[in-house]
């Protein structure tokens, strides 16, 4: 099934499906760093589809809401600067709840589209005893030494694209991430995540490793800023941000066809069937939810 938004710029596999060899999608805790004002738009549209089928999942935000899973962050705000915050305190809760049995951390934002079955994929050549920072779409910037002094910078994976924190780099950083952020890093300057928390790796010695997928932009721009072919490269991308509710519901259904087409036409039946039974549950445990949610429109007598 071919969407006339995506089907003409990006890949689509029919066959050959090669899963994930070293981690499952629960090894993974899935961090999104979110704002009052994108729970009925971007956070929602992330919550009914990728995100529905992760296992371990928190929405950060100051704002408490009922029908998002939000983890609040007391005092953190609801402008930019806070996602400094949501996502620095929200990384201490994620780690003291899933220390003992999560293998990677993945950090993105609400308007992030993640294909989880592709994403776990990059993590078949890594180590997650190692201290490791993965992700892509490669971007520069200063750290600091302290609030008003600059050292070398680093070149970090864009936050918008997502990346992975490995277990034992959570390890490391766990406890300095106070004093780093809260004596060291100038947030009101420099208010970016994701520069920030590489910064903080880097001053432990971890570098990025970068590797392909992880777009910075919704495919239609990334086909503007880098072209059709480039795009094309890589047949199995893993995120794209920037991606409004609506196309975040395109997007998922399109990938969720392509995975069934492609299982399908490999006569893999076993993971067919596994991975429909997991869609199932996950559409009726939203419709459980979305039945709370909603209010009808009143019938008019005529």
């Amino acid at each position: 099934m071919c969407f006339l938004a995506y089907c003409d710029i990006l890949p689509i596999p029919r066959n050959n499906w090669i899963p994930p060899e070293r981690y499952i999608e629960s090894d993974i805790v899935f961090i999104i760093y979110t704002g009052a004002s994108f729970y009925q738009n971007r956070a929602i549209a992330t919550r009914d589809t990728w995100l529905s089928r992760v296992t371990h999942k928190y929405f950060f935000s100051s704002t408490p809401y009922p029908s998002l899973p939000v983890t609040v962050i007391e005092g953190a705000g609801e402008n930019y600067v806070s996602n400094m915050k949501k996502l620095y305190q929200g990384m201490k809760i994620a780690y003291q709840e899933h220390n003992q049995t999560a293998k990677f951390y993945f950090l993105a934002g609400c308007d992030t589209f993640v294909n989880v079955p592709h994403l776990l994929k990059r993590l078949d050549h890594f180590n997650h005893t190692k201290p490791l920072v993965i992700g892509g779409h490669p971007f520069d910037h200063s750290c600091f030494k302290n609030k008003n002094q600059t050292i070398a910078g680093v070149t970090y994976p864009s936050g918008g694209a997502g990346f992975f924190l490995s277990s034992a780099l959570m390890e490391m950083m766990y406890p300095k991430i106070d004093s780093f952020f809260q004596d060291h890093w100038p947030i009101e300057k420099v208010p970016y995540s994701d520069v920030a928390l590489n910064c903080l790796a880097a001053s432990l010695g971890v570098r990025p490793s970068f590797v392909p997928g992880f777009w910075a932009f919704t495919p239609q721009e990334t086909v503007k800023r880098d072209g059709l072919s480039k795009l094309r490269a890589d047949p199995e991308p893993n995120t794209f941000h920037y991606v409004p509710p609506i196309s975040m519901y395109i997007l998922d259904e399109f990938y969720v066809f392509q995975h069934i087409d492609r299982l399908a036409n490999d006569n893999n039946i076993n993971e067919l069937v596994k991975f429909t039974r997991q869609f199932v549950a996950a559409h009726y445990e939203l419709l459980r939810i979305k039945q709370n949610e909603c209010t009808l429109p009143p019938v008019k007598s005529t």
